[in-house]
């Protein structure tokens, strides 16, 4: 059972690892966070796996960031996520292993394990194909100059564009991805 003190815990963890790296930047975080939750509920998937997944999907980003291991952080997140979550001894099986799959499958893949997995994957796609993520990330994102936030910002709106798979998402999120590459195109 996923009890309120393990959310605490996570979510402590997660805010407290965003504040120390910067990335992702507590904007992005609760961006994927509250837009998890929705997704969750009018999905009817379970709200407990979801909040979990998208505050850990991304939790050691900061240090692959930092040691230049950027393609390692999906793994080291689960490796991580395993971790803290075997601390619990109250956490079912079937929920732990339902959250690291959130966490694994989070940059997408061919068939996901699980709704919540999905929901986690299209969540995070807020955090750069929408236009209070592109902003947000335009604001709080990695101190790098700025041309090249600019390509980091371009190449993930059209890397999360194309992993959204659920059809509100995408529907929702089409007329702000072309209003974000339309700007960029002027900024050329």
């Amino acid at each position: 059972m996923i009890t309120q003190s393990l959310i605490d815990d996570i979510t402590k963890f997660s805010t407290n690892q965003s504040e120390t790296y910067g990335v992702p930047s507590i904007f992005q975080l609760n961006l994927s966070k509250e837009k998890g939750q929705l997704l969750a509920q009018e999905s009817k998937a379970d709200k407990k796996i979801v909040l979990l997944g998208t505050l850990l999907m991304d939790c050691m980003l900061g240090p692959a960031f930092k040691a230049g291991k950027m393609q390692e952080h999906v793994n080291m997140s689960a490796t991580k996520a395993d971790e803290l979550l075997s601390w619990n001894s109250e956490i079912l099986k079937e929920e732990k292993t339902n959250i690291i799959k959130c966490i694994e499958q989070h940059h997408g893949t061919k068939k996901f394990f699980s709704l919540e997995a999905e929901i986690c994957s299209n969540a995070d796609c807020y955090r750069f194909a929408s236009v209070s993520g592109f902003l947000g990330s335009l604001a709080y994102g990695p101190n790098l100059p700025f041309d090249a936030r600019i390509k980091l910002l371009n190449d993930k709106a059209d890397e999360k564009w194309n992993l959204i798979t659920l059809d509100s998402v995408k529907k929702e999120l089409a007329p702000q991805y072309q209003s974000i590459k339309q700007l960029l195109e002027l900024n050329r």
